[in-house]
């Protein structure tokens, strides 16, 4: 039996929004709920889906960085495979509102890259298009050629 997924089923997944699912809970910190726990650290969550490399560079940009430091200064965002590093943080800062606005802003850079993509394939569209028409004139032009 093969788990290989159809590649409409992969094509649905590459479409769907990235979401983040949960807290990898086994990579916390040890030392959380007793006196040596530290006040800030790295969480890794787990996203819904492999993050596409348009998906990464914007997770990444300084841009988002800024954005978000904006109401959580210090808090960072990095791509591990298919984990999302939230460093100088903590789950009281994710809990009190940081998750929300890391979930707003994974739906905001959604909707951007899929804006992106539909004007990438009309642009290529037109110009397979173009390219079509140019094409079968050079070569409408070639058949009226005669040598007799």
């Amino acid at each position: 039996m093969s788990l290989a997924a159809s590649p409409q089923v992969e094509a649905e997944r590459r479409d769907a929004a990235l979401t983040v699912v949960g807290i990898l809970d086994t990579a916390l910190p040890p030392e959380l709920g007793t006196a040596d726990a530290p006040e800030t650290y790295t969480v890794a969550a787990v996203f819904s889906r492999r993050v596409s490399t348009d998906e990464q560079n914007a997770i990444e940009d300084p841009a988002l960085r800024d954005e978000l430091a904006a109401r959580f200064p210090g808090v960072t965002l990095a791509v591990s495979d298919r984990r999302l590093l939230i460093g100088n943080t903590n789950l009281a800062m994710l809990e009190g509102g940081l998750a929300a606005e890391i979930g707003s802003l994974l739906r905001a850079m959604h909707e951007r890259l899929a804006v992106e993509a539909t004007r990438r394939a009309d642009e290529a569209e037109r110009w397979r298009a173009a390219e079509a028409e140019r094409a079968a004139a050079v070569k409408a032009q070639a058949d009226r050629v005669r040598f007799t």
